[in-house]
């Protein structure tokens, strides 16, 4: 599973600059393959300049074209990649503690904003000034004079106080007031909401904000079981829906589970329900 940030930020040909803990950055999609899955234990939006794609979470699918802006919650999700026209965007990195900092002197800016359970993509609503502001930032890349650090970081702040203040983005302004009221990183949040990805225990408790150690010990503690016990039974679960409310074949049920692959996903289906995934879609 491709690391988004790293990738990001290691690729010597993508124009990029940090400031704080905020990555900026031009990211053109060098994926080969048409779907693939990726995760960042950072928050980052998405601002389409060329092109399109497609974001999948097990909830729904958001397809972003040219000139439109999502939101992505840190953790994983499935890509999907058109190569009718090149993909080039802007990207903005920002990990939970930044959005805390900004946030922090202004909870006034929170009285209107009702909690509600948000999907892992959200997509953001693009007025004049908005439009405005990502064209003002990706400026910044073509400027030969020295990037000043300090309007660079007014830049980023004026951003998150301007989606928070508004309240035509409720479920972005509903998230960061969950970060803003939460300083400990909710593992049983991180584990639902990303349970179907093949991500490996390091990465789920880096999502998590803890070492490998102290995340499975804070796991055992809520779920009284072992995080590799917990995904394989969670995923098997999901699994057996997909096969009574879909036709999907069994290497793309494997792939949406997060199973290495179909053969390990048949055999601990069969090692748990006693029948392989086909023959039990054929009994229900």
């Amino acid at each position: 599973m491709q690391n988004l940030f790293e990738a990001a930020n290691e690729h010597p040909l993508f124009r990029k600059f940090k400031i704080s803990d905020v990555l900026f950055t031009e990211y053109k999609c060098l994926a080969e393959a048409p779907i693939f899955d990726i995760w960042s234990a950072h928050n980052y939006f998405v601002y389409v300049v060329t092109g399109k794609k497609q974001w999948n979470t097990r909830q729904a699918e958001y397809m972003v074209y040219k000139g439109e802006l999502i939101f992505v919650k840190k953790g994983a999700n499935i890509i999907h990649k058109f190569f009718d026209e090149g993909f080039c965007a802007l990207l903005i990195f920002m990990p939970d503690d930044y959005i805390r900092d900004v946030l922090k002197p202004h909870p006034a800016a929170f009285t209107h904003v009702k909690e509600e359970t948000t999907d892992s993509v959200l997509p953001v609503s693009l007025d004049n000034t908005l439009h405005a502001y990502f064209q003002s930032l990706s400026a910044y890349f073509f400027r030969t004079e020295a990037l000043s650090p300090t309007l660079l970081e007014i830049k980023f702040r004026e951003l998150l106080l301007n989606l928070t203040s508004s309240e035509f983005h409720s479920g972005l302004g509903a998230y960061f007031k969950s970060l803003f009221y939460n300083t400990r990183t909710s593992i049983p949040s991180i584990m639902e909401a990303n349970f179907t990805y093949n991500l490996s225990l390091e990465e789920f408790a880096t999502l998590c904000n803890r070492s490998l150690s102290v995340f499975k010990a804070d796991f055992k503690e809520i779920y009284d079981c072992s995080p590799g016990r917990w995904l394989t039974q969670k995923r098997l679960e999901y699994a057996r829906t997909l096969l009574v409310n879909t036709d999907k074949m069994v290497t793309e049920l494997a792939f949406e589970c997060g199973f290495e692959n179909a053969s390990h996903f048949t055999r601990v289906f069969k090692e748990k329900y006693g029948v392989t995934p086909l023959q039990s879609r054929k009994v229900y």
